[in-house]
């Protein structure tokens, strides 16, 4: 990626990096030199100078009666930014509970491929604390799909101590993957396909309903509302209360 392309993505735009580099390249200079070298319009580059001293990228020293415009130590650059991610840091907690305040309207977002899904999981574990627990419906695929990242995300998961309680579909080597339930925090009840003909996974926690599908195009989704997870939990242990098991 080029240089001017990442200032970009810092902030500067296309001028103001021209200006910057220049100064840069130069080891200081007049906003005439400057100018002439860019081939931009002297007023412009003052008013660009101006902005950069005010930033700390550039200082103005005066030799005779000259103003000349030296570079700071590019090194400022990654102060500013771990200044800025400190300040957000700071603001993440009030940021948080907005988003995750009870919404009027459902909110839904969607996910799609296998890193979209992967992050529709990773929801679960910025929005739950410690001995939380998500209510799963599983039927199949994510053992198939994901086997690398679901045992990543069940460390992590662990590591957090949420617990999962699940009823899932009977599939070919479930048996052994239930051994470790105790371990990995799961409580489970497995059905029979022709009791429990899911094809796909719900994981209900907090405030949100978080659907993932494994067919032909692998996509997810969330819907976070207080109401709607209420009822889906309400469903979950009635489901719970009358399932049997294998």
């Amino acid at each position: 990626m080029e240089i001017k392309e990442i200032l970009r993505q810092f902030g500067m735009e296309d001028k103001k990096a021209e200006v910057y580099l220049a100064c840069l390249e130069m080891g200081g200079a007049t906003a005439y030199l400057l100018a002439k070298k860019i081939g931009l319009k002297r007023p412009t580059v003052y008013d660009i100078v101006n902005q950069l001293m005010k930033e700390g990228l550039i200082y103005k020293s005066i030799k005779g009666n000259v103003k000349y415009f030296s570079p700071a130590d590019p090194e400022i650059l990654i102060k500013k930014l771990k200044e800025k991610e400190e300040k957000i840091h700071s603001i993440m907690p009030s940021l948080q509970t907005l988003y995750n305040s009870p919404k009027t309207k459902p909110f839904i977002r969607y996910f799609e491929g296998v890193e979209g899904i992967k992050e529709m999981y990773e929801d679960s574990l910025r929005s739950l604390k410690k001995g939380d627990e998500i209510l799963v419906y599983v039927g199949e695929g994510v053992l198939e799909n994901l086997p690398d990242y679901t045992n990543d995300y069940i460390a992590r998961r662990v590591g957090k101590n949420i617990r999962i309680r699940g009823i899932y579909k009977h599939f070919s080597g479930i048996e052994k993957y239930m051994e470790n339930n105790a371990r990995q925090l799961r409580e489970v009840k497995i059905l029979s396909e022709k009791d429990f003909p899911v094809s796909n996974e719900t994981n209900i926690y907090k405030n949100k309903i978080a659907i993932a599908s494994y067919g032909t195009e692998m996509f997810g989704m969330i819907i976070e509302s207080e109401e709607i997870a209420r009822s889906q939990k309400s469903i979950f242990e009635l489901a719970w209360r009358g399932a049997g098991t294998l």
